[in-house]
């Protein structure tokens, strides 16, 4: 979220240690056990110089100008040694950050190694080792609950295996993190597919990580087994699943916008290259939606992606030239028939409902497996739209962690989904431990109680338990009727409440949506796609626009509006609504 700016010193250095951002430096010196994830300053942020020093900008280099670059990379790569020192500073301090450097250098190692003379491979082997070491040295393991820092941990190690066989250390590197790969992934992505820290971009780093290792364990000969390939088979197909028309899935939970090889710049929405790569890594014909993917050339050897960026200059799809030599063959998906669209991932609790062209994402699910600093959000409920690919209610996202914490729980709060909050309470209480931690009681116990597709509508019923802890509380049942013939979601929300009550719905539009109220409804346009909402019953509750934002990936907002519903019951609450789809016809 920096956006275009400079990282270098009055004296021309790399900031290595710094929040450019905020024009503050973190320790360089410290024992790395000794630097303060949070500094006193509010604002600053280390993911600044973690994220820079994990050198992921090398991947663009690999794809647009390799050529050019390979000095680049040298003389970033010397002026980082020489800055950090080994188990010191900031850029030590997180072992996940390390082994995602490691990995990177492997890549530069691939496209360039063949051109580096004797005295820099050696220097290169031997900063490899190092970061394996420390990394085996200070596995971010946990009891109980672990989570993608100690997953890339242990695919770092794989990775750093294979690479650096024969090399002793190395080899027992490789056979550890197969056994942990094993267990890991089984554990930490769901019987559906889906990650278990229930965040959209989380599940998409825990992919590209869980892809990474297998073909590390692969150059290994290492094999992870059948079980491992079916869970990271589900785990693509639950992005295929959570996919609209045009490629976008809705950002739910928290988002650090986190990749591991990031070739190219996308929104975070856009996940469409990870359908070409499990097509390719797992040969699944029912992913292949897209041709391919610059991702895909950069994990058949960096000899592909030299032929795509020829392929590019000649004006060809990018991965026609791989597909022709045989690194992977790529054939057109199937296309699914309407009614195999509306489809649950049930373990997770996410139930898609729509026929191709228009897609709704409605939440209800169990929190995170974790019980401080989640990744979910208090979003039960809450509901996601896209009419002819084009995104209308969304999901807010996640704009920071520990800079702003004020403004971190502001888009983790029920108010920032569009579900129904009672008297401006959250669904789940949430307390602050510190700047950089949180909890959150699991009090919503969230349930599917009906899920039944037909060959034309589509019926989900769900509920919700968190405002039963209020005075003359209750629990919050959604129902949703889909019919695919009339492109409408009808929906009833009803709270068996005793006593006096204030309920909110909160509608967020993506910021290209326009709205305007014509007589009894309300209209949203984006880009000719429309969606229509309608309020049924005598006594609707009366609507209004208000500012609001939306977080398209981290360290980034812009303003967008709310469109915003209220009215107070004393006793049962029960409403209905209608949402209709209409593009450009």
């Amino acid at each position: 979220g920096s956006g275009e700016v400079s990282v270098l010193d009055a004296e021309g250095k790399i900031r290595w240690h710094d929040d450019f951002k905020a024009d503050v430096p973190f320790p360089a010196k410290n024992l790395y056990l000794d630097v303060p994830v949070c500094l006193e300053q509010e604002g600053t942020d280390i993911k600044v110089p973690w994220e820079l020093s994990r050198f992921q900008h090398v991947f663009a280099f690999l794809w647009t100008d390799p050529d050019r670059y390979r000095d680049v990379f040298l003389h970033q790569w010397g002026d980082w040694l020489q800055a950090n020192r080994v188990a010191r500073g900031v850029n030590w301090a997180c072992a996940m950050d390390v082994a995602l450097r490691a990995v990177t250098w492997t890549a530069a190692l691939a496209a360039w190694g063949d051109t580096f003379d004797d005295t820099t491979l050696r220097k290169m082997w031997a900063a490899l080792a190092t970061h394996g070491h420390f990394v085996r040295d200070n596995l971010e393991w946990a009891a109980g609950a672990r989570s993608n820092h100690y997953y890339s941990n242990i695919v770092g190690l794989a990775v750093l295996g294979a690479v650096l066989a024969p090399y002793p250390p190395a080899t027992k590197w490789a056979a550890f993190a197969a056994g942990e790969l094993r267990r890991e992934t089984l554990q930490q992505f769901a019987p559906d597919g889906f990650n278990r820290e229930c965040s959209m971009t989380y599940h998409r780093l825990m992919v590209e990580l869980a892809t990474l290792g297998e073909l590390a364990c692969r150059v290994s000969r290492i094999d992870l087994g059948p079980a491992v390939r079916a869970r990271l088979a589900a785990a693509y197909r639950a992005i295929a699943v959570l996919s609209d028309s045009a490629g976008n899935v809705p950002l739910i939970g928290d988002n650090d916008s986190g990749r591991i090889f990031p070739m190219a710049n996308r929104d975070d929405t856009d996940m469409r290259y990870l359908l070409a790569l499990g097509a390719a890594v797992l040969d699944m014909d029912d992913l292949a939606r897209e041709e391919s993917a610059p991702e895909v050339m950069l994990l058949n050897g960096p000899e592909n992606v030299a032929s795509g960026l020829q392929d590019v200059a000649s004006g060809l799809r990018p991965g026609r030239r791989m597909r022709e030599n045989a690194h992977t063959q790529l054939r057109p998906g199937r296309s699914p028939d309407a009614t195999s669209l509306c489809t649950a991932l049930a373990d997770t609790g996410l139930f898609v409902l729509g026929d191709g062209t228009d897609q709704m994402v409605i939440r209800c699910g169990p929190l995170t497996y974790k019980t401080v600093n989640d990744h979910n959000h208090l979003d039960q409920l809450s509901l996601a739209v896209t009419v002819a690919g084009r995104q209308m209610l969304v999901d807010p996202g996640q704009y920071c962690y520990t800079p702003w914490p004020q403004v971190r729980n502001s888009f983790i709060r029920t108010h920032a989904h569009n579900t129904v909050v009672v008297d401006d309470q959250p669904q789940c209480r949430m307390f602050i431990l510190s700047r950089m931690n949180f909890s959150i009681v699991a009090e919503a116990a969230p349930a599917c109680l009906v899920w039944k597709v037909g060959s034309e509508q589509t019926h989900f019923v769900g509920r919700h338990r968190g405002y039963r802890r209020l005075p003359g509380g209750a629990e919050h049942e959604r129902t949703i009727v889909y019919d695919a013939v009339q492109r409408t979601w009808s929906i009833t929300d009803r709270l068996p409440l005793s006593g006096r009550h204030r309920l909110t719905w909160r509608f967020h539009l993506h910021p290209d949506v326009v709205a305007e109220q014509h007589a009894d409804a309300w209209h949203l346009a984006h880009d000719g796609s429309k969606l229509t909402l309608r309020w049924t019953g005598q006594t609707p509750p009366r609507g209004r626009l208000e500012q609001s934002w939306y977080a398209p990936a981290y360290g980034r907002k812009t303003e967008t509006q709310v469109l915003v519903f209220q009215k107070d019951y004393h006793g049962m609450a029960e409403e209905c609504f209608i949402l209709r789809a209409q593009d450009h016809s």
